[in-house]
């Protein structure tokens, strides 16, 4: 068989690989990066998704377990006031390490992609319209989160500005992740720990400014007692431009993850896309057809998430603060101690791109 080409070492890319070459191929993975772990703006991190692990590894043949942990603290915070609702118990988050440290899931899944044969040449930028077009035809492409890789296959993205910052704390008992929700951002901010690294980031698809951040900081210290060294500012596209963003094709490549929009929208929940679109992009190789069908599946909420982003926006965040006024953390926790609250688990996973192409709701 012909070598296949995977651009981009993310992820996506090695799940792809590592199911291309189980096939028998030879896999070459360009890396415009010298490591794994992305771009150092936002590397290392921590971020976290809902998933079954056991019906992914059931599909994609790879076991996530051993690069990230199972059960931690989550939290959500409106305004300052804690909803308590014991989320974590009801809902199966995956807590992962981003980035080139030993600890990261993107070692993790290198590691085990070069175990299998998989070959991986970095400091190679493939970024523009002439480098992805000298590429053989169904080279995978899977750049992520770089303006480059939009722009010269022209997909349509936003513009999403950011504040993030990380430290290094050994004292921490547990993982956790903890959701802010307020009117400093127009989307929200979050705090995340993990292998002793502890991460935050604010952001929002509008123009940020110093105040969001101060206030994000006040917030942070009144919930949890952080004190953050100097925070970074950069801008990253984000593919929910538009209703139509989702594509696994353009002209003869195969592109995945965030490139191919298996994001989730409403919250960018980007994870879980990743890991599936990576065997979608390996299936397309070889079955255009049968991967197709897999990729409107992995997408099929994306046009009613991105809707309901847009009808929301003005309203969430004065509701939410209506609601904590008015007991929502009480509600809260009445409501996921009640019978229907595994059923509305599943629903909550099921707007993970990807969760309907490997379990059924019943």
């Amino acid at each position: 068989m012909p070598e296949t080409i995977i651009v981009g070492a993310g992820l996506a890319g090695c799940v792809a690989a590592i199911n291309l070459v189980r096939e028998g191929r030879d896999v070459l993975v360009l890396e415009r990066e010298s490591r794994v772990g992305g771009s150092s703006l936002y590397h290392p991190g921590v971020a976290g998704t809902p998933i079954d692990l056991k019906a992914y590894e059931k599909y994609a043949g790879i076991d996530l377990l051993p690069g990230g942990a199972m059960g931690h603290d989550a939290n959500i915070i409106v305004d300052g006031k804690k909803i308590t609702a014991n989320l974590e118990k009801h809902v199966d988050g995956y807590l992962v390490e981003q980035g080139p440290r030993s600890t990261s899931i993107n070692t993790y899944l290198y590691e085990l992609a070069r175990k299998e044969g998989v070959k991986f040449e970095f400091n190679q930028p493939v970024i523009g319209e002439a480098d992805f077009a000298k590429l053989p035809p169904d080279s995978i492409i899977a750049t992520g989160l770089y303006f480059e890789g939009y722009d010269a296959l022209n997909i349509p993205y936003l513009t999403s500005f950011h504040f993030i910052s990380r430290m290094t704390r050994d004292d921490l008992e547990s993982n956790h992740v903890s959701i802010y929700f307020g009117d400093f951002t127009s989307d929200y901010a979050y705090t995340s720990s993990m292998n002793g690294l502890v991460f935050a980031h604010v952001f929002q698809r509008d123009p940020i400014g110093k105040a969001t951040l101060e206030a994000f900081k006040e917030k942070m210290y009144e919930a949890e007692g952080f004190e953050f060294p100097e925070f970074l500012h950069f801008t990253f596209p984000v593919p929910a431009a538009s209703l139509n963003n989702p594509r696994l094709f353009a002209g003869n490549k195969i592109i995945t993850g965030s490139l191919a929009s298996c994001i989730e929208p409403f919250m960018f929940f980007g994870l879980h896309g990743a890991f599936v679109s990576g065997k979608i992009a390996a299936t397309a190789v070889s079955d255009k057809e049968k991967a197709y069908r897999e990729f409107l599946k992995c997408n099929r909420l994306y046009k009613t998430i991105y809707l309901a982003k847009k009808a929301t926006k003005r309203f969430m965040y004065p509701a939410l603060h209506l609601g904590m006024m008015f007991g929502m953390d009480r509600a809260a926790n009445m409501m996921v101690q009640m019978p229907m609250a595994p059923r509305f688990t599943r629903n909550f996973k099921a707007i993970m791109p990807g969760y309907q192409n490997y379990t059924k709701m019943s």
